[in-house]
């Protein structure tokens, strides 16, 4: 496994992640983890609440920077824009 940096490639408000550091098996399971989140129905309307604001459901705003490393799967460390 390895680090892998995710960060935005667009610009970044306030209460939104610019990136994170993920441990993942690949670019591909990097940018999964990065985009997380759940599903929530409001009668016939659906809502995507990520689990990193900001980060797109399907990744089109982020790119993965391989850092090497060994360790399990998980977040490392997250970037968040207060406001």
């Amino acid at each position: 496994m390895a680090l892998y940096k995710v960060s935005r490639t667009d610009g970044c408000r306030y209460d939104e992640y610019d990136a994170i550091v993920v441990r993942a098996t690949s670019e591909k399971a990097a940018l999964e983890i990065a985009t997380m989140g759940d599903e929530r129905r409001y009668g016939d309307d659906v809502e995507w609440d990520a689990q990193f604001s900001g980060f797109e459901r399907d990744g089109s705003n982020l790119k993965a920077e391989m850092i090497l490393s060994a360790g399990p799967a998980g977040l490392i460390l997250g970037s968040f824009n207060a406001g």
